[in-house]
């Protein structure tokens, strides 16, 4: 009975005020918000980003009615209030390698006065001039491009590779190794023989310059003590 009495408590005037000054924080937040993303669109196209082409908007205003708690403690109460809402904001359109694939994205750009700011396409998390930022872009897109194009060039040399070895030595297994070298791997080539042998290629940089890695011959590595001496004296 208590509780069903509260939720026709009249508010008393020092939680009128809280709410009312809740409700114009909430207010003027969003006439801040809409007026910060116009400056940041007129910093965008004064620097020469195109809306559609390397920048985007997506920014919705509406009005909101919910319940919300005020106050603390014992001083706390609820209170159904409406107020303005924003949602969204500004993003740059860019390109980004991940997972072997080159995909369009957004990123959110925030703004520090006449400077703008975009961590996701920036060496440093700081805010930029516009024009700046565009030049940025222009080198992240680059770098991206560049990555792609490099993956899809080494993964067709190795394809050509496996294919190549497959062919060549049709009984043995042809499969994609990994080599080390200090703290960083690279793929290889891995050709098995029934024997036990293998050896273990590293790519070049074209097509057919591949160069052996690794090998384990089967009968001369097993060998240990006066038999790998034997082996040895008995060469020609």
């Amino acid at each position: 009975m208590i509780e069903q009495l509260e939720l026709f408590k009249v508010l008393n005037q020092e939680q009128l005020n809280e709410v009312d000054r809740f409700v114009e924080r909430q207010n003027q937040h969003v006439i801040d918000r809409v007026a910060s993303i116009k400056k940041m669109i007129d910093l965008l196209t004064d620097a020469g980003f195109e809306e559609g082409v390397n920048f985007d908007r997506n920014v919705k205003t509406g009005v909101e009615t919910t319940e919300r708690s005020f106050g603390w403690g014992d001083n706390r109460f609820t209170h159904e209030v409406t107020f303005n809402t924003v949602v969204g904001g500004v993003y740059l359109i860019h390109k980004r390698f991940y997972n072997g694939q080159l995909v369009t994205t957004k990123s959110s750009v925030s703004r520090e006065g006449d400077k703008l700011e975009c961590s996701s396409i920036t060496p440093q998390y700081r805010a930029y001039k516009p024009s700046t930022l565009l030049v940025k872009l222009s080198e992240y897109n680059e770098d991206q491009q560049w990555r792609f194009d490099n993956y899809t060039k080494k993964n067709q040399i190795l394809n050509y590779t496996l294919d190549k070895y497959s062919k060549l030595y049709p009984n043995a297994t042809v499969e994609t190794g990994t080599g080390y070298m200090s703290r960083n791997s690279f793929p290889t080539v891995l050709v098995s023989f029934e024997s036990g042998s293998w050896v273990e290629f590293r790519l070049g940089y074209r097509q057919d310059e591949e160069y052996m890695f690794k090998k384990f011959d089967a009968t001369v590595d097993a060998l240990k003590g006066m038999d790998l001496l034997n082996h040895f004296n008995e060469q020609k």
